[in-house]
């Protein structure tokens, strides 16, 4: 299993087109901030992130910057 910053399912995505997951999920949350690069989603599928905002509940927003599957 491939360690992730951010454990999220890559296909959720919000209204705005940005892909999303959960701040509570992250294996560093003080790393979770508009600008970071991060790997995000599970397992052997990954994708490298770059994360757009941070809401007050806890949801975290990314755009995929380049992705790997195995």
């Amino acid at each position: 299993m491939t360690d992730v910053d951010l454990r999220a399912n890559l296909n959720n995505e919000n209204d705005d087109g940005f892909k999303w997951g959960l701040l509570r999920n992250a294996s560093d949350p003080d790393a979770v901030r508009p600008g970071a690069i991060l790997k995000a989603g599970r397992g052997r599928t990954w994708s490298w992130v770059r994360i757009v905002s941070v809401d007050p509940d806890g949801q975290v927003h990314f755009e995929t910057v380049s992705r790997r599957a195995r």
